[in-house]
């Protein structure tokens, strides 16, 4: 019996109720664990625009502006298989709250190499694989800590708040980011995105045990070779996970990889940081709203969600590369971030419902892993940027991107059945 089979045993449920938003936010902790991910969320965004921004200034060169962009998910590729397993061993609460303590003076660092006048291109680096550290630390630790503090009854909403909370930081990062830097000065965006990491850390701290959490046993031992054999039977068992990872992987090296290069499009139609701005916040406003559609109604088929996102967000990114003014350009990445919100809202579900509570972690784990392509597809469109042109790389990407999408589904179409049933219990001592 595949993983996909078991999981689909019908059990008893409890049935939704009719102000599930409300009820949602009642659960204890989640208010303060929902704000905190957007904030924390909004540091990441935000310093990957603003270091981008930078770079534009330092240097103007496109594949500096896409390595930059790959260092912030080269963790997820390098560290995936070992940050699933060790969140599944750890209190996450204490391993989010201990990562964000240790980027906060990183943060602030960076803002007085800034302001000092001492900052060089390569220490850009390191500061963007810290960011991509947290990042790898918010899928495998923070996302499996909301589903447990809210449970399955309520998991599919919070995970979609989770990802619509994350495009809102992309919305919000930019822009804040790009008005300091007009308003302020460079520096204060690195600033003011340390600032918000403290409000973040600070709000975990009111978080309480999560009710649905498993056992751990935090004195298991971690062996990569065996996490990475047991990842890999998890996804040979189900084939809903080898989907999802597969259009993961596609979409992260042929579409996501446009973010960094948006301030170079945004400076052919202006040279004003809030224009830029506000150019890079479009994606996050079509995926705030289609968010906002998706979490107020219940969906019965998140891997159906999932594809046709993710192919409306390639269509977008192939209309931006071709866009001829500001307005249209704007358009075409907001339609993406509708695409992006189908994409990403479904995206941890899929491999959440597709792992028994003991693997969350592990199917997390994966999922980062696959998410690390991106590192791949950055530099990959960085260098036909170089070669190519920045519009002629974004179209050609977005077209490849759409040829693999349509070959993993029609290849594995369990993708597009009805989601199946999760069942889980709190916790004993909850």
């Amino acid at each position: 019996m595949t993983t996909d089979e078991a999981r689909s045993t019908p059990h008893p449920a409890d049935p939704p109720p009719s102000n599930s938003l409300r009820a949602l936010f009642q659960v204890p902790g989640y208010r303060y664990l929902c704000v905190s991910s957007f904030i924390w969320h909004t540091t990441r965004w935000g310093g990957l625009f603003t270091t981008s921004y930078l770079l534009v200034q330092l240097s103007g060169s496109p594949i500096l502006n896409q390595v930059v962009g790959a260092l912030i998910f080269a963790p997820m590729l390098a560290g995936g298989f070992v940050a699933g397993v060790i969140s599944d061993r750890l209190d996450r609460r204490k391993l989010v709250r201990r990562v964000q303590l240790v980027l906060i003076p990183i943060e602030f660092a960076m803002f007085g190499l800034v302001q000092s006048g001492r900052v060089e291109i390569w220490m850009t680096f390191p500061f963007m694989f810290a960011l991509g550290i947290g990042g790898l630390v918010n899928m495998t630790a923070q996302r499996p800590l909301i589903f447990e503090t809210v449970g399955p009854r309520f998991g599919g909403q919070a995970m979609t708040i989770e990802s619509t909370a994350q495009a809102g930081s992309a919305m919000f990062g930019t822009l804040g980011g790009g008005a300091l830097i007009d308003h302020v000065g460079m520096g204060a965006g690195f600033a003011g995105m340390g600032v918000l990491l403290c409000i973040s850390a600070a709000l975990l701290w009111l978080v309480p045990s999560p009710r649905y959490a498993t056992p751990r046993d935090p004195d298991a031992r971690v062996s990569i070779a065996a996490q990475a054999a047991a990842s890999i039977g998890l996804a040979r068992r189900s084939r809903r996970l080898l989907a999802t990872l597969g259009v993961t992987v596609a979409m992260n090296l042929f579409m996501f990889g446009y973010i960094p290069l948006v301030p170079l499009v945004a400076d052919e139609f202006s040279t004003d940081a809030v224009l830029a701005g506000a150019l890079g916040a479009a994606a996050g406003c079509g995926q705030i709203l289609c968010g906002i559609v998706l979490s107020t109604r219940p969906i019965h088929r998140h891997g159906l969600v999932f594809a046709v996102g993710s192919m409306v967000a390639l269509v977008g990114l192939f209309c931006f590369s071709t866009a001829p003014l500001f307005g249209l350009a704007f358009l075409a990445l907001f339609v993406a971030g509708m695409g992006q919100g189908g994409f990403g809202s479904m995206q941890s579900l899929l491999a959440i419902e597709s792992a028994h509570d003991t693997e969350r972690g592990a199917a997390l784990g994966v999922l980062s892993t696959a998410i690390g392509a991106l590192p791949l597809g950055m530099v990959a469109i960085g260098a036909g940027a170089e070669l190519l042109g920045t519009r002629n790389a974004l179209m050609l990407s977005s077209l490849v991107g759409m040829a693999a999408v349509l070959t993993v589904v029609l290849r594995l179409r369990d993708l597009l059945s009805a989601a199946p049933e999760t069942a889980l219990r709190p916790s004993s001592g909850a």
